[in-house]
């Protein structure tokens, strides 16, 4: 049986888990591919008692499982499952998002109520204290004092290398501790003052809404078609522009000046590559670039005023 041990280092809390036969090859690639690592924990804020967090691997967005279970809220607490959206994630508690998932693992029934307590412990975390939760992933036994995110491809193009290299150091300076874009855009320090009539609270709520997709979505799926598709090199620097400008340069208004800069040095230097390789690895550093401050971006709203919206009573 082979064991993955979860770590999440503020509240000192560790479990084991079993990899499962579900979903064999993606169970493989986590296995010999994936761990050690580490991220920034994040919890569910719309899907119920359901921890997640962002892989520092791109395999995850365009790999397709072989199993996903039909309804995700029967599955038992200490369900592990693998998303396309680059997350491991971990069901402790009621859902209410049935979406199908894929599950690769089972938290060990004798570590279910410790997981539940980290659960609660990263809620808090996301929804009141702003605590910065580091989760780290192994394999059951190893010594791991390395969690440096993997280093990006090499593409041959000096120019082009540069600028994956400076992406991929930003990613690293910001995967376990805040970007100071992000930190100073929750702080009111926009030096466009975005936000109408001298508030911030709306900025906030578009930052939100417009990382996401941008990672999620465009970047990600770009990945998606050089992977699953024939697309040319020549019709993919037509289209990315498309996917991935507008959202970008509003981004810079609100405050993201680095991946607006990021992004339009990418979209430069498209002209530059020469095959489908050294697309995926540009759009591939950028896109965990992206995710990184999404879940930054996430972490870091004021859900409290949830408490605001309570549901009425059924």
């Amino acid at each position: 049986m082979r064991q993955l041990e979860i770590e999440w280092v503020q509240p000192q809390i560790t479990v084991t888990a079993d990899l499962t036969d579900d979903n064999p090859d993606l169970v493989d690639m986590v296995w010999n591919r994936l761990v050690p690592y580490n991220s920034l924990q994040n919890h569910a804020l719309v899907s119920g008692d359901h921890l997640y967090h962002l892989l520092p691997s791109s395999e995850t967005v365009y790999r397709t499982p072989e199993y996903k279970m039909e309804d995700r809220t029967v599955a038992p607490d200490g369900t592990v499952f693998l998303s396309q959206l680059q997350h491991i994630g971990i069901k402790y508690g009621p859902l209410t998002e049935y979406l199908p998932a894929a599950p690769i693992g089972r938290v060990v029934p004798d570590d279910v109520d410790a997981l539940r307590e980290a659960g609660q412990h990263c809620w808090d975390a996301a929804y009141r204290t702003k605590e910065a939760v580091e989760i780290r992933v192994r394999r059951k036994g190893d010594q791991v004092t390395d969690y440096a995110l993997p280093l990006p491809p090499r593409v041959g193009i000096p120019d082009v290398q540069d600028l994956i290299d400076e992406i991929h150091d930003a990613t690293q300076r910001s995967w376990i501790e805040p970007p100071e874009e992000i930190v100073d855009i929750h702080a009111g320090r926009i030096s466009s003052r975005a936000g109408s009539r001298d508030q911030f609270f709306s900025t906030m709520v578009f930052v939100n809404g417009e990382v996401r997709p941008l990672g999620y979505n465009a970047l990600n799926g770009l990945l998606r078609l050089v992977r699953t598709t024939a697309l040319t090199l020549d019709t993919l620097r037509e289209i990315t522009p498309g996917f991935i400008r507008t959202p970008s340069e509003f981004l810079g208004y609100t405050g993201l000046h680095t991946l607006e800069r990021f992004t339009k040095e990418t979209t430069d230097a498209l002209a530059r590559l020469e095959d489908r390789e050294q697309y995926f690895a540009l759009i591939s550093t950028l896109a965990l670039y992206t995710n990184m401050l999404n879940t930054w971006n996430l972490h870091l709203f004021p859900w409290d005023h949830g408490k605001e919206y309570p549901y009425a009573e059924r």
